[in-house]
């Protein structure tokens, strides 16, 4: 019926040419036309007219055309089908991971339009389209290293724990380093991001004991995100208040100093930090950064590499990387920095989430407080608590999940709502997001039940039991 339909369209159409003036046949082939008038007709009889025809079947002539601009579009590494931990874990995020559809609809739906308009595609066709999908909307599922990553905060002080950073020392040093470039003017939940990290930096500074050292340095704050101010904005790195015991009116006024505007310069920023902590060696400080982050670095520096030199250093940092609200390429680059400085890397969306995690520190901060009081820490170092909630990893998968999911089906939906994809397709790949999504669900299933059986055991008897679960060999110091 479709082919039909287009045949009297396209005789029709060509009846109507061949009566209007020689300026006409100069006209662009595949433009938007102004004014509402019905687009040229594409050349093959697989697309159908419509006024929401992709900018990349212009031009196309064949199936097999088409099938080479699909292909670009699935992302290497992600498995058709993930079924194992390992397949959910190791798959590359996609371009618009850890984001809302609602949140970038504008520039997703621009990234739709671009799939070619295949008919009758055959499955090898078919699983090509839904990669292409997970290129833009794959999540990143915790990895199970996260697990232990998090007990061993959980147990800080523990002797279970051989890692030498994870021990008391006779001062406690806190370096946060912000990201004031432009993106984190950005909205969540009714706040911009900087507006939710410079409330979560106050309560956190705040709730830590007087004994304990808090320091803030933030990046991007100069300039703007133009070239012109790239040499300025890549070069701001400030240190805007000192290591030392929160002040409540001197970091209020050092909050107020800066606004989001610029570029990203992670790597001189780390660099930079070194310099802050050079006078607190390791053997004698416990040394903890937070480096919260919204993207990438944008000031042609390697992050990667600066953060293995500050690891090696005298200072032996903790190193927390914080992603809020990250795409997936910022995900991929965030991972490697906290990879390659022995730290943990987390992903996070809200105040909220950016709260719990420096709730992490407070919690040691009154662990060490303890300590340094000759108290004894037996009880909580031994053994892991019910308040370690580890189980949250679960719920955290099966979260993100249902956002694969949610953001899956509204793509899916527009597809076919907007004639980029034939209605059987977007059917197609419709059951096979529901399948993905029901083994996604059974995975937090069993992770959940595996988790609460690790609750009142020792750091190392979990650890020993994560190992064995996910036949891996995670380092356990």
């Amino acid at each position: 019926m479709r082919l039909v339909k287009g045949i009297v369209v396209a005789t029709f159409l060509f009846s109507l040419l061949t009566a209007c003036s020689e300026d006409a046949g100069n006209q662009p082939e595949a433009n938007q036309v102004p004014n509402g008038q019905a687009p040229s007709v594409p050349s093959s009889i697989d697309t159908p007219p419509s006024e929401n025809q992709s900018p990349a079947n212009a031009g196309m002539d064949s199936r097999e055309e088409k099938i080479k601009v699909l292909e670009t579009f699935a992302q290497d590494g992600v498995p058709l089908k993930r079924e194992t931990t390992e397949d959910f874990v190791n798959s590359p995020p996609g371009l618009f991971s850890g984001e809302a559809y609602e949140n970038n609809e504008e520039e997703i739906e621009a990234q739709l339009k671009k799939f070619p308009y295949i008919e009758n595609p055959d499955d090898e066709t078919i699983n090509l389209y839904y990669r292409g999908l997970l290129g833009m909307f794959a999540q990143a599922y915790p990895d199970p290293q996260q697990i232990i990553d998090d007990m061993k905060m959980a147990s800080f002080g523990s002797p279970d724990i051989e890692d030498p950073r994870f021990q008391f020392k006779e001062s406690y040093n806190v370096e946060i380093i912000l990201d004031a470039s432009g993106s984190m003017g950005a909205k969540v939940g009714g706040k911009t991001k900087m507006e939710a990290a410079k409330e979560a930096i106050q309560a956190f500074a705040e709730s830590l004991p007087a004994q304990a050292n808090v320091a803030l340095r933030v990046y991007g704050h100069k300039g703007s995100g133009k070239e012109s101010d790239k040499a300025l904005s890549c070069s701001s790195s400030e240190l805007v208040y000192g290591m030392q015991p929160y002040n409540k009116e001197k970091l209020q006024n050092s909050l107020q100093q800066f606004e989001p505007t610029g570029y990203t310069p992670i790597a001189y920023s780390l660099q930079q930090a070194q310099k802050d902590l050079s006078s607190l060696p390791g053997d004698k400080n416990t040394n903890m950064i937070f480096l919260v982050s919204d993207g990438i670095e944008t000031c042609d520096g390697d992050p990667v590499e600066v953060a293995k030199q500050l690891a090696q250093s005298e200072i032996t940092p903790l190193i927390n990387v914080i992603g809020f609200g990250v795409d997936g390429p910022g995900q991929q680059q965030l991972k490697a920095v906290a990879k390659a400085a022995g730290g943990r890397y987390v992903l996070i969306q809200d105040q909220k989430e950016l709260q719990d995690e420096f709730n992490r520190a407070k919690e040691i901060a009154s662990k060490w407080k303890e300590w340094r009081s000759d108290a004894s820490y037996e009880a909580f170092s031994s053994r892991l608590s019910q308040t370690t909630n580890i189980s949250s990893f679960a719920s955290k998968w099966r979260s993100i999940a249902r956002e694969e999911s949610n953001n899956m089906s509204t793509a899916i939906r527009t597809m076919g709502a907007d004639d980029i994809i034939p209605d059987e397709l977007a059917n197609r790949l419709r059951t096979m997001k529901d399948e993905q999504h029901e083994i996604a669900k059974k995975k937090a299933d069993e992770l959940e039940r595996f988790l609460d059986s690790l609750n009142e055991k020792s750091y190392k008897e979990a650890v020993n039991a994560i190992n064995k679960h996910f036949e891996q060999n995670t380092k356990t110091n």
